[in-house]
Parts: C-alpha cells; structure tokens; sequence
C-alpha cells in the first residue's frame, strides 16, 4: 500500500517548522502577540510591496479553519506573508521573530 507523505510548507525548512512547532504550543494570549509583532516586523523590516501583501491577504479569506493557525486572523496572516517571501527575507523574519518571542516570553514571566 503506497502512502503519501504530505509535508506541509513551514516543514520544508527545519528553523521555520521548529518555529511553528513552538508557536502553535504557546497560549492563545502570546500566539495573539507574536501574531501582531511578526506583521510589524514584516512590514517594517522586509522590503516588499506592502500594499500587494495586504491586497493578497485580502483575497485569501479563510473559509475553513483546518490548520491551528488559522482560528486567530493575525496569526493566519501574518504566516500566509511568510509563505510568501523567499528563502532569504524569511530566513531574516525568523531570526527577528525569535528575538520577539523570547522578549515577550519574558513580559509574561515577570
């Protein structure tokens, strides 16, 4: 019996699947902040044509809620940009984002 393997997209890239492995077992409540500073960070650090990213966002409403991160409307968001950069603009989100997610990590710890 011949089974496929699906490997969803984040997974193609090991720092970026531990990243969304991390992130999906984090409170509703951080998921919710790193959501919101993962779009500042894109759309203050990534050279990219912000008015086609939100436009695209737009367009790609979520009729079904069949991946974790699609229930929170930031966190979909702001990981359908990611989807959409290459390797080399993710690669600089991803090491901005840990920074983030270890500062409010701490916020919550106090």
């Amino acid at each position: 019996m011949y089974v496929m393997n699906y490997v969803r997209w984040y997974d193609k890239d090991p720092d970026l699947s531990r990243l969304m492995a991390f992130i999906e077992n984090l409170s509703e409540d951080i998921r919710d902040e790193i959501a919101q500073d993962l779009i500042q960070i894109i759309l203050s650090e990534i050279k990219t044509n912000k008015d086609g990213e939100i436009s695209q966002l737009s367009d790609n409403k979520i009729v079904e809620y069949r991946r974790w991160y699609d229930k929170n409307i930031s966190l979909h968001s702001a990981i359908e940009i990611i989807k959409n950069l290459d390797s080399e603009q993710r690669k600089e989100i991803i090491s901005l984002l840990m920074e983030s997610i270890v500062q409010i990590l701490a916020e919550h710890n106090e």
